[in-house]
């Protein structure tokens, strides 16, 4: 394993997931977030405990890089890999996590399939970036 691609890949996918986290969340979904508050803490309770959420993907880089490693086939196309890697853990998490959020919590099915599309597509970039990224030297 090439411990420095790793890292740099690793570092780069926290940076995307910490970014698209706040698009999708702070900017497109927050007005249905709005309309559905009475679900979530309150404001200032959820900044206060947001680092739990900053330490899961700081857990979840790493991981989704290393396990990348794992299943590297050399000699084929990084992004090509990636976006395949980046579309079965889109399916093996995403989906189901957004099903089961939404049979547990009151909300819109549209927030359930929004959360779906979003945790794809940002598996799916993270996926990418980390196959134009790692290559075996």
């Amino acid at each position: 394993m090439n411990v420095k691609r790793w890292l740099l890949a690793s570092v780069t996918v926290f940076v995307i997931i910490f970014i698209l986290e706040m698009v999708i969340h702070g900017v497109l979904l927050a007005g249905i977030y709005q309309e559905t508050a009475t679900v979530w803490r309150p404001q200032a309770e959820m900044e206060a405990t947001m680092w739990y959420m900053w330490l899961g993907y700081l857990i979840f880089a790493p991981a989704f890089v290393y396990i990348y490693v794992r299943g590297y086939e050399s000699g084929k196309d990084g992004l090509a890999q990636g976006l395949r890697y980046g579309v079965i853990v889109g399916i093996l998490l995403s989906i189901p996590q957004s099903l089961g959020w939404y049979s547990v919590l009151p909300i819109p099915a549209a927030l359930a399939l929004y959360w779906a599309v979003a945790g794809m597509a940002e598996v799916i970039i993270a996926g990418m970036a980390t196959g134009l990224i790692y290559k075996k030297t």
